[in-house]
């Protein structure tokens, strides 16, 4: 008996999604109070990131049409494209965390 788990897909491509549009959102926010590089890191490595993550699946589909060893390649200069977003973004966050983060931040008694 065959199972049908594109509900599971779903579900986990509607969940990624709406992690990356948090990130997205929060990014845009952080850049709007604190124009620096590391936040133009940030911010064009979660657009990339958005938009090429959608885009794999329009892709994917499109590729879906071709012989296999098309559709792996495909896929696999997809993924490479979405990794190197991801670095941007990633050090984006590393500068961030590194040069701008102010440490007069108030201390929280619950993390102390």
């Amino acid at each position: 008996m065959i199972e049908d788990y594109n509900y599971l897909y779903t579900a986990n491509y509607v969940i990624y999604n709406l992690a990356g549009l948090c990130v997205l959102i929060a990014s845009i926010i952080l850049f709007s109070k604190k124009r620096v590089l590391s936040t133009s890191l940030i911010m064009v490595g979660s657009v990339l990131a958005f938009i090429f993550n959608i885009g794999s699946v329009i892709i994917s589909s499109f590729a879906g049409r071709y012989d296999t060893n098309t559709f792996i390649k495909i896929n696999a200069i997809s993924n490479i494209i979405s990794a190197l977003a991801y670095f941007i973004f990633c050090l984006g966050l590393l500068l961030f965390v590194v040069n701008d983060y102010n440490k007069d931040v108030n201390n929280n008694e619950f993390l102390d």
